[in-house]
């Protein structure tokens, strides 16, 4: 399997977005460890703070140490209520004066404030550590204060910071985003107005595309241009192809079955006659696919001028028709009837000498295949009708329709459904052309009664729909 190119704007964006998205996680990360930092030194200062009044509490009575606890209490600013304190006052080598016993001693000596973390009472706390001296009694000893807060105040005030950047950096890349895809939008739009200009041509126009455009699709305009020239020059050498081979096929043709004609009433020798007269059959069999295969090759959809196309009405083209094939039909002994509404326009645009060969070809292939290894000897009812937006051309017959398994294959070059019958196999495959070429819709399918019956869906003018306003309006 083949993986699906991404588009130049997928990769734009993924250029963009990703050294983007590299940059906000590094900037998140630098941001939580500068904040980080910043937030445990505001918090150690408020707590060493905290435990340095605790040294202006302290007293002796009759020789011993007390502290005055009744106006004060231990906390922080940062605590805001979330956090627990724990503290401890003793004299260095004495007892304690107040607080936990159980809280751990810090680490090394203490000649200035030491902070350390501990574990206590199943909290993650930051402890400050520190000694001062104090008189007793006319006696110099040493106190020592140790006051320690849980983490939560810390994370809590952490994650609020790391939140509220995250949601704007969110809304950074977000606008950042939006502005990217602004900008390879306008970027583009050069490129969507050749593209759009091109589908809105038609198949066959091949005429350079003009206008200004950006410097760098320059050269992608010029290259279509140079391919454009090259399709309508090799459109034109086979146009000049088809009409060599048509002058050089068919006048040899012509004057092998006029020497067949005259040789056949000179000979009366009957070996003499049957030979001749399977070379005249021959000659009009080649003479005939001769001419299915100049059709087939005009009426390709790339080869068809849409500027050329006129409105036309299908009723005088289906009229046409009928008189060209009305000779051949009631010489084999059928009907041909033509139906349609009286009053109604059909019109649509096209090219009267296609959609002529497509009902003539519609017509004698009803008349050569409908009745299958027999020859055909009932009606072939040809009719219009307006369907919607479309006006819809029906030939049918009453024979013997064809294999549901083979439908699918009616329209395929050379691909005969009845080898009993004479026929090139081609005449199908120049209807469908002709329609395709028409952006008109085939339609193939087995009448319920029995028969066939062919359905070319056209789409119908505007100035012909009911309540259409005209052009003169």
């Amino acid at each position: 399997m083949f993986k699906r190119p991404a588009s130049i704007r997928a990769r734009l964006l993924a250029w963009i977005g990703l050294p983007f998205t590299a940059l906000a996680l590094l900037a998140l990360a630098s941001s939580h460890l500068l904040l980080t930092r910043q937030i445990n030194d505001t918090f150690d200062d408020m707590l060493l703070n905290a435990a340095k009044r605790l040294e202006r509490r302290i007293y002796t009575v009759d020789g011993e140490l007390h502290i005055n606890m009744h106006y004060f209490s231990v906390s922080t600013l940062g605590s805001r209520g979330q956090g627990k304190i724990f503290y401890r006052i003793r004299e260095v080598g004495g007892p304690m004066i107040a607080g936990f016993p159980g809280l751990g001693d810090a680490p090394g000596h203490l000649e200035k404030p030491r902070f350390f973390d501990v574990a206590y009472a199943g909290n993650d706390l930051r402890a400050v550590a520190f000694t001062f001296p104090f008189e007793r009694s006319r006696q110099r000893t040493e106190i020592e204060v140790i006051v320690a807060e849980s983490k939560e105040a810390r994370y809590i005030l952490a994650n609020e910071f790391m939140l509220t950047l995250s949601g704007l950096m969110a809304v950074g890349g977000l606008l950042a985003i939006t502005l990217a895809l602004l900008a390879i939008y306008f970027a583009f739009a050069p490129l969507n107005a050749v593209g759009q200009a091109l589908r809105q041509r038609s198949p066959n126009d091949l005429h350079p595309i003009k206008g200004e455009a950006p410097r760098e699709i320059q050269p992608l305009i010029a290259s279509i241009n140079q391919l454009m020239q090259r399709i309508r020059r090799s459109i034109e050498s086979t146009q000049q192809l088809n009409a060599d081979v048509s002058h050089q096929l068919r006048t040899p043709i012509s004057e092998l079955r006029a020497l067949t004609e005259l040789s056949l009433k000179a000979s009366q020798e009957p070996e003499t006659r049957a030979n001749l007269a399977e070379m005249r059959r021959i000659a009009e069999h080649a003479s005939h696919t001769v001419q299915q295969l100049l059709k087939y090759a005009k009426t390709r959809s790339e080869l068809l001028d849409d500027t050329r196309l006129e409105a036309l009405d299908l009723t005088e083209i289906c009229q046409l028709a009928c008189t060209q094939t009305a000779t051949g039909i009631y010489q084999k002994n059928q009907e041909l009837a033509f139906d349609m509404a009286p009053g109604q326009a059909y019109q649509v645009l096209g090219d009267p000498i296609m959609l002529l060969w497509l009902i003539v070809n519609l017509i004698e292939n009803a008349s050569v295949h409908a009745g299958g290894q027999v020859p055909y000897r009932g009606s072939i009812d040809l009719a219009l009708a307006r369907e919607g937006d479309a006006v819809v051309l029906t030939v049918s017959d009453r024979g013997t329709g064809v294999s549901e398994a083979t439908l699918s294959r009616l329209t395929e070059r050379f691909y005969r459904d009845n080898p009993h019958a004479p026929g090139s196999g081609l005449g199908l495959a120049i209807v469908e052309q002709i329609a395709t070429a028409h952006t008109a819709t085939l339609h193939l399918a087995n009448r319920p009664g029995g028969g066939f019956r062919v359905a070319v869906a056209f789409p119908a003018l505007r100035e012909s729909l009911p309540d259409a306003p005209s052009r003169a309006s």
